[in-house]
């Protein structure tokens, strides 16, 4: 039945969003896979971030310090019961952005400065979508991976963020 909805979305994306990349399927299959508990809503949610980044979400610095800061201070690290969420991953279709993890900022690994400071220049000439479209993760996905992060352009991750990780998880 997964699969079936796997197929159908992919559908709906070629039509809605005009996506015509080869490697949009076998990507969406990919990470249904990584993600057993991903329902169709959290399929949807990664190509739309690619699509569209961070823009539907913070174009206030203030109130995104405010807003991600709070956040940080309530997560867990790691969460004792689940699996924990990526560090960072790539968005899918043309990884045009990533998620990053807000644990990075927990682990004092990168700022909350220079985390907003990237996802609020990650939104400058990016189209705003329709509110309609713009999809939470769905409650089983939230429950089985607990995600916090943010949505950073890649270009702006992989030359301001990525070289200062030192990753160790």
């Amino acid at each position: 039945m997964k699969r079936i909805a796997l197929l159908a979305l992919i559908s709906i994306f070629s039509f809605q969003f005009s996506i015509s990349h080869a490697q949009c399927p076998e990507a969406l299959i990919r990470y249904a896979e990584q993600y057993p508990a991903a329902e169709p809503t959290d399929l949807y949610k990664l190509v739309f971030q690619d699509l569209y980044g961070p823009g539907h979400l913070i174009t206030d610095s203030l109130a995104a310090v405010r807003y991600i800061s709070k956040e940080v201070d309530e997560m867990a690290d790691p969460r004792p019961n689940g699996t924990p969420f990526p560090l960072y991953e790539y968005t899918l279709c043309d990884s045009n952005f990533v998620r990053v993890n807000l644990l990075l900022v927990k682990r004092n690994k990168i700022s909350l400065k220079q985390l907003v400071s990237a996802v609020l220049r990650s939104t400058q000439g990016m189209p705003t979508p329709n509110p309609k479209y713009v999809q939470s993760h769905s409650a089983a996905f939230k429950d089985a991976y607990d995600p916090h992060y943010r949505i950073v352009r890649r270009d702006i991750f992989e030359k301001e963020i990525l070289p200062n990780l030192g990753l160790e998880y």
